[in-house]
């Protein structure tokens, strides 16, 4: 297992997730992720399915 992992949606590195007990909490790089600050994610794959989701809706909604 991983204490930190670089989380990237479309190869671009949008959030660090670091490791809290058997979870990992979210940590913005990209300014429209600032919803999901300090989430704690079961693991990389779904904090990098958030980060998408976050972002594709943002996009819509531009």
């Amino acid at each position: 297992m991983f204490n930190n992992y670089l989380v990237e949606v479309k190869n671009s590195p949008v959030g660090i997730l670091v490791r809290e007990g058997n979870a990992y909490a979210f940590h913005a790089l990209e300014p429209g992720l600032g919803d999901l600050e300090g989430t704690v994610f079961k693991d990389a794959f779904a904090a990098e399915q958030a980060a998408r989701k976050t972002l594709e809706n943002r996009r819509k909604k531009a």
